[in-house]
């Protein structure tokens, strides 16, 4: 019977039919609608990677602004980064809370370390890529353990702030203080009537249970906790009305203090254990598929095309750091501020040593402008590390150009350019604990700046006693290319003292005089000489010192 009708079926109709089943077949499955209040329009994405900063913050704080002012109805933070300084971090939750629109997504692509935990859990919902990791927030230093005492101090705005966002997000608050502190000890517990989640620590474990949890770490099944994760409260309330959320009533739910009681004897029937979260020797670290039993990630995101999905958006603009902004921020990392040290104190040397081209004195403007004005464009630097700075370099050309030996100035100077150049490593908003690091780095930087410099001055100056570093360069840019006169070799301390000899340049302080038909190097003590002006050698050394013989 099947035959006879396929054979009675006329061909186009046939034909006809084949084709709108394989239409149906290749037609996509339909989508999941966007709940009201995720849905944007118009997306911007704001790149956070590498280190976080000062200067990432005041990124981000630029990026964010233009992206409203593009009308931007999504914020999505893009995260993958190692972690960074407390401060910064702390300036992007409060931007994240309180300047961003209230749909901010964290994307975390693929590593949210530390300081990117934080900022994640500011944001109103958290995706992560299929292979993200993130978590382990707790502060550290680049010196080693800190003591307890100072780990505290470090600590409590750290989890300040976690426990607001949780307030604000609806996270579990004992959970995201096990990203930030060692010790939190945590155990997942079901209701086994309405299979609702909750973490409880040692002590409301006992109060509940009244016996000591576990000695054994019990491995929490994912079995059991399929299907159990709901939205939070706020969000499922949202979702069932589909409308978007009114900005008074978020404002005032992300205000309200923790709500859930603690648990004791009276509800122990109604709650078993499902497992331990985390021991008390380590940091809580989560991949997707924890994160998103625990209800911390609300989807998994792989890429760009996977996030216009969720968010149902038409357009998608990213807004990356800036060059400049990127230039700044090398230029702010210790090991070139270390380099910027070293270029200035090699080159002011130099310069005292060869006197008269100018070349290495502006070299040792050129880094000191940089070793400052870096961190000024960043934020970093107040007044009053760019005032030390300025009067430290007042000093110091004082010393040369107007009291050579008097020393006086010179020390007060570098002691003002030191603490200027420290300064720029801290801020005076910040706690306690984060400006000792910040005053200690500077100090380091400083320290090991001078001291490779040190290595650097001493090896250049046995060359030089030695004639043979840089005679040819600085004869010729004092006397011209053609002449045939060259500086002497003959060491200073060779000089009699009471040498009598004429300047050949003029010497303010620094320039060149001839003894006994020998072109040197010289430095005037007291006031400048004019060239031509009959010299008397004072003092001799890695320095030849002259004064006029006629006051």
């Amino acid at each position: 019977m099947k035959r006879s009708v396929i054979t009675r079926f006329p061909g186009p109709l046939l034909l006809l039919g084949l084709v709108v089943m394989s239409g149906l077949a290749a037609a996509p499955a339909p989508t999941a609608p966007v709940p009201a209040w995720r849905q944007a329009t118009d997306v911007a994405v704001l790149p956070i990677t590498g280190p976080i900063d000062q200067v990432t913050a005041t990124s981000l704080n630029r990026r964010l602004k233009q992206a409203m002012a593009d009308g931007a109805q999504a914020i999505v933070f893009e995260i993958d980064t190692p972690g960074g300084e407390l401060m910064a971090t702390l300036e992007i939750c409060r931007m994240i809370k309180y300047d961003a629109p209230a749909n901010t997504i964290a994307w975390i692509h693929p590593y949210a370390f530390s300081a990117g935990t934080i900022i994640a859990l500011a944001c109103r919902e958290i995706v992560v890529s299929p292979d993200a990791t993130f978590g382990d927030s707790a502060p550290v230093s680049p010196l080693g353990p800190i003591p307890l005492a100072e780990r505290a101090k470090l600590e409590a705005p750290i989890l300040a702030e976690v426990i607001d966002s949780a307030r604000r997000r609806h996270y579990d608050e004992q959970l995201v203080q096990a990203f930030v502190s060692v010790g939190v000890e945590l155990w997942l517990l079901r209701n086994t009537t309405t299979g609702e989640l909750i973490f409880v620590d040692q002590v409301e474990y006992e109060s509940l249970f009244g016996t000591p949890p576990p000695e054994q770490m019990v491995q929490v099944d994912p079995g059991q906790l399929e299907g159990e994760m709901t939205f939070s409260p706020l969000f499922e309330a949202l979702a069932e009305a589909d409308t978007t959320p009114d900005v008074d009533s978020i404002a005032y739910e992300q205000l309200l203090p923790s709500s859930r009681p603690r648990l004791d004897a009276a509800a122990q029937g109604e709650w078993s254990l499902v497992g331990q979260v985390i021991a008390d020797d380590r940091l809580l670290t989560l991949k997707p598929g924890e994160a998103k039993r625990y209800g911390l990630v609300a989807s998994t995101v792989n890429d760009q095309a996977e996030l216009q999905a969720l968010l149902g958006a038409t357009t998608i603009r990213y807004y990356r750091q800036s060059w400049s902004e990127s230039f700044v921020q090398f230029l702010v990392s210790w090991p070139v501020r270390i380099v910027l040290v070293i270029i200035f104190l090699v080159c002011i040397f130099v310069e005292m040593t060869f006197p008269g081209t100018g070349l290495f004195a502006g070299g040792s403007l050129i880094a000191m402008a940089l070793l400052v004005g870096a961190p000024a464009l960043a934020g970093m630097a107040e007044w009053w590390d760019l005032l030390a700075v300025l009067l430290g370099l007042g000093l110091i050309a004082m010393e040369i150009l107007l009291m050579p030996g008097t020393l006086i100035a010179g020390i007060t100077g570098a002691i003002l350019l030191m603490v200027g150049i420290i300064g720029t490593f801290v801020s005076g908003d910040m706690t306690d604990g984060e400006m000792q690091q910040g005053i200690i780095q500077g100090i380091l930087v400083v320290l090991t700046g001078a001291f490779l410099s040190g290595l650097i001055i001493w090896y250049l100056s046995r060359h030089i006693h030695k004639g043979q570093l840089g005679r040819g360069f600085v004869l010729r840019a004092q006397l011209g290319e053609g002449d045939s006169h060259a500086v002497t070799t003959v060491p200073h301390s060779e000089v009699p003292i009471g040498t009598i000899g004429r300047s050949e340049t003029a010497l303010r302080p620094a320039g060149r005089i001839w003894i006994d038909d020998e072109l040197m190097d010289a430095v005037s003590l007291g006031r400048w000489i004019d060239a031509g002006v009959e010299v008397r050698v004072v003092k001799t050394g890695l320095v030849l010192e002259v004064e006029a013989t006629d006051p």
